[in-house]
């Protein structure tokens, strides 16, 4: 993780952060829906708890970006392949979104320093580090607010309509 541009320790600590979030989204949202029949923010809360819970057992010093992408990119396959479980709500489109964003940011700093050979700083180091985080902190957030504070949902569902108008003629 020498090559990580944050460092093993302050990395240890949000990851702990955001494991812990993601194990206070399950309970909540267990608890929240006891007697309701849509469980679909309890399942995505496992997924993602169980998926980011699996990052204790990685080597913080050996740990690669690419490591990082995998993760994120078979826990989206996860949450996509158990799409039948839930109803395409808010919470789903922001834990696609988040797992996309990731995904994205953990493969461009591979590319960058892993392909490209680059070692110098510049700003795509920074908007990782902002990016990843708060995207993760989102995707936690989304749990306990359950509303569409970013528009995600509004966006996609007018680029459906405009989607289908363009097709219609």
């Amino acid at each position: 993780m020498n090559e990580l541009l944050i460092s093993p320790t302050v990395s240890l600590c949000i990851g702990a952060f955001v494991q812990w979030g993601f194990l206070m989204a399950f309970l909540y949202s267990l608890a929240h829906s006891i007697n309701k029949p849509n469980k679909e923010r309890v399942y995505l809360s496992l997924v993602m708890s169980v998926s980011y819970s699996f990052s204790i057992f990685k080597n913080m010093d050996t740990v690669t970006y690419l490591d990082f992408l995998f993760s994120d990119i078979l826990t989206l396959l996860v949450i996509i392949s158990l799409r039948r479980l839930w109803h395409d709500g808010i919470t789903y489109l922001y834990i696609i979104t988040g797992l996309a964003i990731n995904s994205t940011l953990h493969f461009l700093m591979h590319y960058d320093i892993y392909i490209s050979n680059n070692t110098s700083y510049w700003w795509l180091w920074n908007a990782y580090a902002i990016g990843v985080n708060a995207a993760d902190f989102i995707m936690v957030a989304i749990f306990f607010i359950n509303k569409d504070f970013l528009y995600l949902m509004k966006f996609r569902n007018g680029l459906i309509t405009s989607l289908k108008r363009t097709v219609d003629g």
